[in-house]
């Protein structure tokens, strides 16, 4: 897959991740715009594999999808 590639998924599985620990946060809406940004200005600098594990790219293109339904999710239920 290529970065930015919005229409297959990620190989990074999160069933994967061992569920023994985890947490949770609460956001509101400008600091989830502000993470969704920050994300996607790390995937357009992230330096490659092998200086980085492909794990970590497949995470946030995860992540990524994820804050935009949410922010999407946001816009579609506080239209005006």
């Amino acid at each position: 897959m290529t970065t930015g590639d919005r229409y297959d998924e990620p190989d990074w599985d999160p069933e994967e991740i061992n569920q023994d620990w985890y947490c949770t946060t609460e956001m509101g809406i400008e600091e989830t715009r502000m993470l969704y940004n920050a994300v996607c200005g790390y995937l357009e600098i992230w330096p490659g594999y092998p200086r980085r594990p492909i794990e970590e790219q497949q995470y946030l293109q995860y992540l990524k999808s994820k804050l935009f339904a949410m922010l999407t999710d946001y816009n579609f239920t506080h239209m005006s």
